[in-house]
């Protein structure tokens, strides 16, 4: 974890906010979407200090470091840019001594991955239609992920199974909540992923379409639709 660490301080995420997304995303604290009901208020982003990176890398005997980067070559849902998005993380790690190779994979991302397990960082992101927590955390992170091969991490932390287990048994949300907020500690300590963005969702409709309901998760329900006669349309 501690080499984890440093490396994250390396790393300008308002640069990537600025040069990739346009503001199309947000910072992220968390591998949970600010939407969220049991996202941490409390979660930091982690901060770009590239001299402190450095003094720490130094002090944990780290030299000369040469790490391989699995980066999709196409435009992702949730990075516009991955080859850009690699080569600005490329520079800053230089800025701390850490050499960046970047790995250019065309095709099936996912299962290129699924072949080598011996990647040292992989650029990826994750989706859900679901509101619940564990839709996140389970399938990225726990231990019996490794073996559906959604985990890239290969992180298995038996403490962090344990919460995830103890808040899909409670019935009660706060109980829920108290949990996830334990496990996202644990992330925080352990930083086996380093949360970059949360793209946002973009949807364009027109003035006369009334009753829309956009859901967070990318959905929208058409159930209320209806559409306005053109001289009742008020743009605002």
């Amino acid at each position: 974890p501690a080499v984890r660490h440093a490396l994250a301080l390396s790393i300008n995420n308002q640069r990537l906010m600025q040069s990739i997304y346009y503001g199309t995303a947000e910072t992220a604290a968390s591998i949970l979407p600010r939407a969220s009901w049991a996202y941490d208020n409390d979660a930091k982003i982690t901060e770009y200090n590239p001299q402190k990176s450095r003094e720490q890398l130094k002090a944990l005997g780290i030299e000369n470091l040469t790490l391989h980067l699995w980066v999709p070559t196409s435009s992702q849902a949730w990075n516009p840019s991955p080859l850009k998005t690699a080569e600005l993380i490329q520079a800053d790690m230089a800025q701390v001594g850490v050499k960046v190779v970047i790995v250019p994979v065309e095709g099936r991302f996912q299962e290129a991955r699924l072949m080598d397990m011996n990647h040292d960082l992989t650029l990826s992101g994750w989706a859900t239609d679901s509101n619940d927590p564990d839709s996140f955390f389970r399938p990225l992170l726990s231990c019996a992920a490794i073996n559906s091969q959604t985990n890239f991490a290969h992180w298995c932390n038996p403490e962090f199974d344990s919460v995830l287990r103890k808040a899909l048994s409670s019935q009660q949300l706060a109980s829920r909540i108290e949990a996830y907020e334990e496990a996202q500690n644990i992330l925080e300590k352990e930083l086996p992923i380093l949360p970059l963005a949360s793209s946002l969702r973009l949807q364009a409709y027109r003035y006369d379409i009334k009753g829309l309901v956009l859901s967070p998760f990318g959905n929208a329900s058409f159930a209320g639709v209806s559409r306005e006669k053109h001289e009742e349309v008020k743009k605002p």
